[in-house]
């Protein structure tokens, strides 16, 4: 049987972050697991970066901040042992990148109500050595 000890949740937006912290909180307080958000930064093609990349990142990050916040203040309120990640890239990748340290990743599915995975969920479920918990 597995111990689960550390979580990682990965959030790309303030509906995935309330999805999967419903989800994540009360498993992390019953067996007093830590919790991690990691929220990636996405990068642009090489074309639109220079223009682009300025205000994004800037919004991008001001936004990883607020849910990192929200996320801090849920497991605080709840006894919950939190830390963040920010990462850059391709989501798929730095979150397979980043799952080694953890025993249960926590995301969700897709936010624009398919029936079918995401191509980040769809990538990390398909090449993923750990468990996998996917919210709706």
């Amino acid at each position: 049987m597995t111990t689960i000890k550390k979580i990682l949740v990965a959030i790309g937006n303030e509906s995935s972050l309330n999805r999967c912290l419903t989800i994540a909180i009360p498993i992390a307080k019953g067996i007093g697991a830590s919790i991690t958000c990691i929220y990636v930064l996405s990068s642009f093609p090489r074309n639109l970066q220079i223009a682009l990349e300025r205000s994004s990142s800037k919004l991008e990050k001001e936004n990883a901040g607020k849910y990192f916040e929200v996320a801090k203040e849920k497991c605080k309120e709840n006894g919950i042992k939190f830390e963040q990640i920010i990462a850059k890239g391709q989501a798929r990748e730095a979150i397979l990148e980043h799952e080694k340290e953890f025993d249960l990743v926590v995301m969700g599915r897709a936010d624009w109500g398919s029936k079918l995975l995401g191509s980040v969920s769809n990538g990390v479920v398909s090449q993923s050595k750990k468990d996998i918990l996917l919210v709706k």
